[in-house]
């Protein structure tokens, strides 16, 4: 390896540790080894393993977005991020979004694909394409979807739910 490469690898390595140890990210084995960068191609299982680290990177991105789109439309309310539907206002967190995504979008992608996390990567990376493109957002709709469509809900009377959504 050129020493360029050597030290951008260096880098990239120090940082990966970086991310695991000032959060919840658990970085493969494989992605801290400097000697394994640039020794071949990545097998199947390593590919699904650094596209499900990847998209819980991508999904706290979105999430902030989201919660930023919110406090434009919305404000806050007494520091927190909301989100409102006619007469309910729903407190929303970052850990709450993230939920809201496994739940609706990455759970549905994971039942039905067949490459696992590589299609969630995807999407992720299609809403970002498309978002600095066009300046739409997937994920904006679909998250105000499950907001309004709780408030619809709520007004039709039914009750909150007892499941807790956070995982």
């Amino acid at each position: 390896m050129k020493s360029t490469e050597s030290t951008n690898v260096k880098d990239l390595v120090a940082r990966l540790k970086e991310i695991q140890e000032h959060s919840d990210i658990t970085i493969p084995e494989w992605m801290l080894d400097e000697q394994r960068y640039g020794n071949g191609s990545l097998t199947l299982e390593e590919q699904h393993e650094w596209a499900e680290t990847v998209v819980h990177s991508m999904r706290g991105t979105a999430a902030l977005l989201y919660l930023i789109q919110c406090e434009k439309r919305w404000g806050l309310r007494e520091g927190a991020y909301q989100f409102r539907s006619g007469e309910f206002v729903f407190g929303l967190t970052r850990e709450l979004i993230e939920s809201v995504l496994i739940e609706h979008v990455e759970n549905t992608l994971l039942e039905t694909k067949t490459d696992r996390y590589i299609a969630v990567y995807q999407f992720y990376s299609a809403n970002d394409q498309q978002r600095n493109e066009t300046g739409g957002d997937w994920f904006t709709d679909i998250l105000d979807e499950v907001f309004t469509s709780l408030a619809d809900r709520l007004r039709g009377g039914e009750s909150l739910p007892e499941k807790q959504l956070l995982h």
